[in-house]
């Protein structure tokens, strides 16, 4: 019988805290990497049972001594980012990392061990992370008759059984391969806070931390309340919540894992070996931006798309007037991926309800045979397609298919 493992040493602690803190996840996390170094360094140096509430209120967030936390949850409030941001970086960039910090339940002092991989996910990835965000965002952001329709778009059943038909399989071709990796790139809303005026917003047209600071809503915040904090990432789309669940059932259901990553965490570096699906608003997503080759349909800031290289009768724009609009328009694009074996799938609309329509087109039956007919993927494995959304209460009804392009050889 062997007795319990020794203690990790201290300096090796602290080589696996700053290497946390120089990634990518934690670099634009002041206060998390704040909240990280000083309860590391306060363990390592034996004072793990001084690290209360109260405490760390006071030395990492500048409380005043008659700070209460019954009234004040800002210690709470941040502990429960800070073990979501280490599961992100322990998931991606720290899978490999020898030592693994987590902060157990209910308590502010780290603990250490031995990191033995990324933790283990249902064989249907349902993230309690996601599922966390997207009761947040519920309760804060989304009356409640936008997530009753949501729910109901979302509860719609899977026509396939777990063969694929022959045009499913032509247009899902690589995504089934044994040690495939299939990875779901969504949305990730910017946020900014300041503490001192206590306030947190959301500004819809700022969506790229990279011009956070030249964005011309944040300086006019800034000069009004002072500096912000940010850019922060608090919650997630609802109905990119959605659209993740929904392509994870369908995929998984056919033996498929698929791995949900968002928007600010994906790097081409990151992604490059699998197949990559990109979910949602483009305007949420600033990789896309950076995606090789000229998209013949191509979204404006303006909620328009724009017809880049208009075939002869064709539209020249297709525009969604409004986020209530009851027309929409959504985009499916299927492209070569960074490896000769992989693609890169997209499923993108301005709103909601076209991206859901998407997601219904190419998993459903009925959807995925007229893309058969029309596109024959099998032949022309890229292209991009355009499909008219039709929408009641933010809820797609049916969607129709625009037109196509074929992209005859991987963008340059």
């Amino acid at each position: 019988m062997t007795g319990p493992e020794p203690p990790l040493d201290a300096e090796a602690v602290r080589q696996q805290m700053r290497r946390i803190l120089a990634s990518d996840t934690f670099a634009h996390s002041e206060r998390l990497s704040r909240f990280l170094r000083f309860t590391v360094e306060q363990a390592v140096a034996g004072n793990a049972a001084k690290l209360k509430e109260y405490y760390v209120g006071v030395e990492v967030f500048d409380r005043t001594p008659s700070y209460d936390p019954r009234t004040d949850p800002i210690v709470r409030v941040e502990a429960r980012r800070l073990r979501l941001k280490l599961d992100e970086y322990y998931d991606l960039a720290g899978a490999r990392d020898p030592i693994r910090i987590r902060f157990p339940k209910g308590s502010y002092a780290p603990a250490f061990e031995i990191n033995a991989g990324p933790r283990r996910r249902p064989a249907i990835p349902h993230d309690w992370r996601n599922v966390a965000l997207v009761a947040s965002l519920g309760f804060a952001l989304i009356a409640g008759a936008r997530w009753a329709a949501l729910s109901r778009a979302a509860g719609a059943v899977n026509q396939y059984t777990p063969a694929l038909d022959s045009a499913a399989a032509a247009f899902w071709r690589g995504f089934f391969a044994p040690g495939v990796r299939n990875v779901a790139v969504f949305g990730s809303p910017v946020f900014l806070a300041s503490e001192g005026n206590r306030f947190f917003i959301r500004l819809p047209h700022v969506n790229d931390a990279t011009t956070l600071l030249s964005s011309p809503d944040v300086l006019a915040l800034q000069s009004r309340f002072g500096a912000l904090e940010g850019p922060r990432y608090d919650y997630a789309q609802m109905g990119d919540a959605i659209a993740l669940h929904r392509l994870t059932a369908f995929l998984a259901g056919h033996g498929a894992p698929l791995t949900g990553v968002p928007a600010h965490l994906a790097t081409w570096e990151g992604l490059k070996d699998g197949n990559i699906v990109f979910l949602g608003a483009p305007r949420m997503n600033p990789l896309l931006n950076r995606l090789a080759g000229q998209q013949d349909f191509e979204w404006g800031a303006d909620q328009v798309l724009y017809n880049r290289r208009a075939q002869p009768g064709e539209e020249t724009r297709w525009e969604t007037k409004s986020h209530r609009d009851s027309i929409t328009y959504a985009v499916i694009s299927s492209l070569p991926g960074l490896r000769p074996d992989r693609r890169i799938l997209l499923l993108t609309s301005h709103m909601t309800a076209g991206s859901l329509a998407a997601i219904d087109f190419v998993t459903g039956a009925e959807g995925v045979r007229l893309l058969s007919e029309k596109v024959r993927p099998g032949k022309n494995p890229h292209f991009q397609l355009v499909l008219r959304v039709y929408v009641d209460r933010d809820n797609p009804v049916r969607a129709e298919y625009v037109t196509h392009h074929v992209v005859a050889s991987p963008p340059k």
